[in-house]
Parts: C-alpha cells; structure tokens; sequence
C-alpha cells in the first residue's frame, strides 16, 4: 500500500466530489477558475429552473429546456473531473494508478448503486446482496419517501466505506478522505430529500385532474363530477399548485382543497364567496351580499332542496370559504357539501403543465 502524495490527484476521488456539486472536483484537481464557473452554471440553472416551475406563463417546454441543460452540464462536468485530476498528475503516478482496482472508482460505482463497486473488486456474492438490499430499499422509498430515503442513506455509508477499504490498492492509509466522503453521502441524500419534501409541502406541488370520486349520496342525474371546471380545467390536465401559510383565497382565485367527503382527496375549485359573506344563486345570477356577481349561468331547477344558498341566502361561516365549479350547471360544489375550512385549503391553482396543448396560466 502507497501512501498519499498532496502532489498527486486521484481522478475517481475528483468525479465523486463533482457528483456532490459540479466544479469541486475542478477545484480539487487545481482548476479553482475553472471549478468556480461551474458552480455558478449549475447554481443558476438551479435557480433557473425553480423560476420556470413557479411562473404561471413558463411552459414545461422552457422548464424540460432548463433541466436538459442541467443535466448535460453535470454529466459534462463528471468527465471533466477525472480528466482534470488526471492532467494534474505525472506519468508515472498514472502509469501505477492503472495497474489495480481504483479504490475511488469503487466508491464511486457504490454512490450510484449501492453493491456495484464491491462487484466491480470481485466481491460480487456481496456485491449481489448488497444490490438486492438497495432494490428492496427503494421499493420501501416509493411507499414511504422520507423514511426509505433515511434508510437508503444510512445504507450507502457503510456501504461505500466497504467498497474503498476493500479495494486492493489504497492511497490514504488513514482513510481520512473515505471518512469525510460518506459523511458527504449522507449529508446530500438527506438534503436532496429534505429538499423535495419541502418543495411539495410548503412551496408547490402537482396535481392532476382524475376521474369522479365515489359519494355518500346520489347527485342529480345530469351531473357528471368530472366536468366541474370545464373548460378551465378538463380530466387528465395536470396542474401546479402554489402553497403558502400567508396565502388568503380571493374571489376568482382558483384553489385546491381537501374534499369534505373524505379529506384525503383533493378538489380544485373557484372560490365565489369569502368568510362572513352571504351568497345566494336565483333568477340564473349568482349574488354576493345581495349584489349581482357576474358568472356562467346557472339553472336552478335540480338544485332547490337541502343545497347551500340556493333560493335563500346562505352565509359562509368564519374562517371558511365557499366554492363553485366553472361549469356551474354540471358541478359538485360547495352547494352540495357546503364551506370550505380555510384549514383545508391546500394552496392556488397557478398553471396547467401537461399536455403540452393546454399549458398555461389558470385564469
């Protein structure tokens, strides 16, 4: 075994490091200018990216653009590593790095998928196992995202540690670097996760548009629940929906909600009337504290017994909100389940993303 030389850099060890963020491995390797470009490129394309999700007029073309670029230039950036770190190193010091099972190229493969490097040293009985274990750690991640996430963390630790001082040759004889490498590891796989989970709970998340749900009671015989927003939104559009402890639902806004019936699934509504308002729906108007609000017409007959605010004035009780479908002659609405706690408000409805056809805006 060779110990280290500050003078030497180890290429595998270099593309490990750009996989964290792109441009460390530049760094390590002595290309600091270089290194510090690609962090701002791929900071940017981050940050980027993020806008194009947020911004209801950026369609997923602009969004899929961004990501693409993204991507090339992390895949880029890993070549560019190991050719960076290899430069940076005498003839002789490759020469003898090829001749055996790189330790870092073992870390490396382990990172991506846990067992590969083992089988890459011809452990591969353990290297099977150990893939098999992965694959049962990712299955648990699809059911329970966060909790598969920790587990498969921590799993990746040991495992990468094994696969470097197993390797034959090793050029740190104290693995100080292994140490801080898995430390790394499972700083980013948390993050990462960290990251996503709160994305989606507390700045914005997907929905999609799905067939009619079962009821407790029958509906009407010409209301389909599927068509409550046409045309706004139609079955299978897969929106955006922005999410913020300091949103508060306007008149007009168009909002997902935990369904009243079972909360567990979520609606996505026009809100028509605000908390201490009066609404009522005769003569085909919809009116708003006794004043005409405009909307599409509404036909009264099949909605006038036990409904909210249908031929009497009904006024949407304190910290609630009261909705209507854009297609008010065919929609499962507040007249039927009555107010909307502000509790179960998810967020508003910014942006159809798919298909490509109806992108957009949600107006």
């Amino acid at each position: 075994m060779n110990k280290s030389c500050n003078c030497h850099k180890e290429p595998w060890l270099a593309v490990v490091l750009s996989s964290f963020l792109a441009g460390i491995g530049q760094i390590y390797a002595g290309r600091k200018w270089q290194g510090s470009v690609l962090i701002f490129t791929v900071v940017a394309l981050g940050c980027l990216s993020i806008w194009s999700v947020l911004s209801p007029k950026c369609d997923i073309l602009f969004t899929a653009g961004v990501y693409i670029a993204f991507l090339i230039v992390w895949i880029w950036n890993l070549f560019d590593a190991h050719k960076c770190a290899r430069k940076a190193n005498s003839d002789n010091f490759e020469a003898e790095r090829k001749r055996g099972k790189d330790a870092w190229l073992a870390v490396f493969l382990s990172k991506l998928i846990p067992g590969l490097g083992q089988i890459y040293i011809k452990k591969r009985l353990l290297g099977i196992v150990l893939i098999i274990a992965a694959g049962f750690l990712l299955a648990v991640n699809i059911k329970y995202p966060l909790l598969g996430v920790v587990f498969l963390s921590f799993f990746s630790m040991p495992v990468c540690y094994h696969a470097y001082i197993s390797a034959p040759i090793r050029r740190d004889s104290f693995n100080r670097t292994i140490l801080i490498v898995v430390i790394l590891i499972l700083c980013s796989h948390l993050l990462n996760a960290y990251g996503q989970h709160a994305f989606k709970a507390y700045i914005a998340e997907a929905f999609i548009i799905a067939t009619p749900v079962r009821l407790a009671y029958p509906l009407p015989a010409n209301i389909s629940r599927d068509t409550s927003m046409k045309p706004t939104l139609v079955y299978r559009d897969r929106v955006l929906v922005r999410k913020s402890k300091k949103y508060v639902p306007k008149r007009g806004d168009v909002v997902a909600f935990k369904f009243p019936e079972d909360r567990k699934i979520p609606f996505i509504m026009r809100v028509a009337a605000l908390s201490g308002e009066t609404i009522e729906i005769k003569d085909k108007m919809l009116f708003i504290n006794g004043h005409k609000v405009k909307w599409p017409i509404i036909e009264i007959p099949e909605y006038t017994q036990g409904k909210f605010g249908i031929g009497e004035p009904y006024k949407v009780p304190e910290n609630c909100f009261f909705v209507l479908g854009d297609n008010i002659v065919n929609s499962y609405d507040s007249r039927f389940f009555g107010s909307i706690p502000l509790s179960d408000l998810i967020g508003k409805a910014y942006k159809i993303y798919w298909p490509i056809g109806r992108s957009g805006p949600i107006e």
